[in-house]
């Protein structure tokens, strides 16, 4: 540090890292060139005015001015530090206006300024000191937040990265442009944090206080809603003592306590309610290192703010914000402030933006999401809580549902039955599984401990090369069927729908019948095509199966066909099904739209009834009016769209299977 002339400012700091730099802070009689703090604890400021020739007698204890964690946020003072060194205009600049009048170097305290440093953000400075390319950007005098870097620590807030080649769009909606302040950090073991920015509307009834209901927050996937044992955290900024005692520290002004004592406190009157609370189901959590990884691969932002600003949005959300906006504006507010608004700006309104809507509407909702602290069926997906008719029952949109649940098994589900993924206008399978969006399912597998089957519809970017057929070489698609193989048996599974090899006694019936799908083994199936008897587009060739055990309540393939999430093909729909899925190819980014197109066709052929199936999104003759809602051209009654959106729930369904195909069977999620 730069010694002044008659001054020595101290700064006492802790486990910290340099990159080279020079930076200063307001006022500017006050210069400091140093190198940009990177990383620091910082236990203690003290400033201390060196011996000089006004103070002869030694005594220094009226000049100094203590800084400690107790009685201020010592991250104002770094972050004071920060904006110093990104809007310094040079080195000598800084340097010449630190000298007064009378030729000696002084430090200018304001009593109001709590961290004794300077009125930095005073309407006289705050114009003059921020520049238009600082990462420093103050809401009021007493707001600010910086891009900190890869700066981990208890206090901090780790914002959704928007950056990384896949999101979070097809998993884990709820980490999207997510706002998660860390409560515990250590590197070598565990960090902790919690989610900020998803209000919901479900409340927790309070057992202490008669009469009283909590407003929930969803804190994070650990432990959350849904567990029938979620972690609590109640954060406050109560100042008495005894909620002090009662709670752990985060920054200053922010504390988390405990459900017993937030409720405890009510009792006693310490707090005046639950709105002196915010309640938070669950937690993110990263094992040692693990975060540091992610923020390599650009998964998040690491940003530094004050208590005030995360205050002021809490108290923000709490009212008047419906949370299916799932909070993208406090994201967007904080990405402004740390100098990443134009990326902010790119990524508005896109697919994750949707998603997390959708996640939103089916967690965050009373009514959708169930009672926190009960458990979902685990093998059920996001589609929100209990049965997905007791969700359709609140709505007209998926009258296809119940159409299709009362059309379900008349018999017990078989073994070379084929099914067809559900014609709801919300699919069950848009916020998880998307694979199985207007799939078509082969039941291999039915008997009391499992339900096996396979999806017919999605080919790979590998082929089967067959040798020796007459027309010279050939080869197949190889079909993703599922994640799972069977012990036991080939990996592959070779099916066909021919008659003629029926009658030529190539593979056996699935179902038992003589009719349907056969499946043969690969060298029945390479016999026949070497003979004659059948052309390789003959055969769909499948690798992977999905599993469905028979555990629980209501976990099993049956049940869920009898909730409509899958659909029963009638017999005499099977062939013209098999023969349109025969034209498909393997899958590359030239073909991908068009094996898509063939799965829809093939969907539609596999209808029970005119009425089970629906107009493909990729027909766009029809325009949809919407009524006037939240915006202009908005409804946020109009359960067919995601909310303050136009974007048809059926076309984002749409757009997820497409995604999913991008990303796991081709490679390229950013292709879509």
């Amino acid at each position: 540090m730069t010694a002044l002339t008659s001054t020595t400012l101290a700064i006492l700091l802790v486990s910290f890292y340099y990159t080279s730099s020079a930076f200063s802070f307001a006022p500017s009689s006050v210069t400091v060139t140093s190198n940009q703090l990177r990383r620091s604890h910082i236990i203690e400021a003290t400033i201390l005015r060196a011996n000089s020739d006004d103070d002869d007698d030694g005594n220094y204890e009226d000049d100094e001015v203590m800084l400690s964690e107790s009685e201020d946020d010592w991250r104002t003072f770094r972050a004071k530090l920060v904006m110093g060194e990104s809007t310094a205009p040079s080195s000598t600049a800084t340097s010449s206006s630190s000298t007064t009048s009378s030729g000696h170097d002084t430090i200018i305290i304001d009593d109001t300024d709590l961290d004794g440093i300077g009125a930095l953000f005073s309407s006289e400075t705050a114009q003059s000191t921020i520049s238009s390319t600082s990462k420093f950007t103050p809401l009021d005098p007493s707001q600010w937040a910086y891009d900190s870097g890869k700066v981990i620590e208890q206090g901090a807030v780790i914002l959704g990265g928007v950056e990384q080649d896949f999101g979070f769009g097809l998993r884990q909606q709820y980490f999207h442009k997510a706002v998660i302040l860390v409560l515990d950090h250590d590197e070598n073991t565990f960090t902790k944090g919690i989610i900020l920015n998803r209000p919901s509307d479900r409340m927790m009834e309070d057992d202490v206080n008669e009469g009283l209901e909590w407003r929930v927050w969803f804190g994070g996937d650990v432990q959350g809603l849904d567990s029938l044992l979620p972690d609590i955290v109640c954060l406050h900024s109560l100042k008495g003592e005894e909620a002090k005692e009662a709670s752990v520290p985060v920054m200053k002004d922010i504390q988390w306590t405990s459900f017993e004592n937030a409720k405890k406190l009510v009792k006693k009157g310490i707090a005046s309610g639950p709105e002196d609370f915010w309640l938070f189901a669950g937690y993110a959590g990263w094992g040692p290192k693990q975060l540091s990884g992610e923020l390599e691969r650009r998964s998040w932002y690491m940003c530094a703010t004050d208590s005030q600003t995360l205050l002021k949005e809490l108290a923000r959300q709490s009212t008047g914000v419906d949370p299916r906006d799932a909070g993208l504006e406090t994201w967007e507010l904080l990405m402004n402030m740390i100098g990443r608004g134009e990326t902010a700006n790119e990524c508005s309104g896109n697919f994750d933006d949707l998603m997390l809507k959708e996640w939103g509407r089916g967690h965050l909702l009373k009514g959708y999401g169930g009672d926190v602290g009960v458990a979902r069926n685990p093998l059920w997906g996001d589609g929100g809580g209990g049965s997905f008719l007791d969700d359709m029952s609140r709505n007209s949109v998926d009258d296809k549902m119940k159409e299709a649940a009362d059309m379900a098994l008349t018999e017990d589900l078989k073994a070379g039955m084929l099914l067809r993924g559900s014609s709801a206008e919300r699919s069950p399978f848009l916020l998880k599984k998307q694979e199985l969006h207007h799939s078509l399912l082969l039941v291999v597998v039915e008997d009391d401990r499992a339900t096996v089957a396979c999806m017919l519809n999605h080919p790979a970017t590998k082929g089967y090369e067959i040798v020796g057929y007459s027309k010279g070489a050939a080869s197949l698609p190889l079909r993703y069927g599922g994640d799972f193989a069977v012990k036991g048996q080939s990996p592959l599974i070779w099916l066909h729908c021919s008659q003629k090899l029926r009658d030529s006694g190539v593979g056996s019936s699935l179902s038992g019948q003589g009719e349907g799908i056969y499946k043969c083994e690969q060298e029945q199936a390479l016999e026949a095509i070497s003979y004659g008897i059948a052309t390789p587009s003959d055969f769909l060739v499948i690798s992977g199966v999905c599993v469905w055990p028979k555990l629980g309540v209501g976990g099993s393939l049956a049940n869920e066909v009898k909730r409509g999430v899958f659909e029963v093909v009638p017999n005499n729909k099977v062939g013209d099904v098999f023969i349109t899925l025969q034209t498909q190819v393997i899958l590359t980014k030239d073909n991908l739209d068009e094996n898509i197109k063939i799965t829809q066709e093939a969907w539609e052929k596999a209808a029970a009834s005119r009425n089970s199936s629906t107009k493909s999104t990729s027909d766009k003759g029809t325009d949809v009016v919407l009524t006037t809602g939240i915006g202009e051209g908005f409804d946020e009654d109009d359960d067919t769209v995601v909310f303050n959106s136009d974007k048809k729930v059926s076309e984002l369904a749409d757009d997820a299977l497409k995604k999913w195909i991008a990303t796991f069977l081709l490679g390229a999620p950013t292709l879509t």
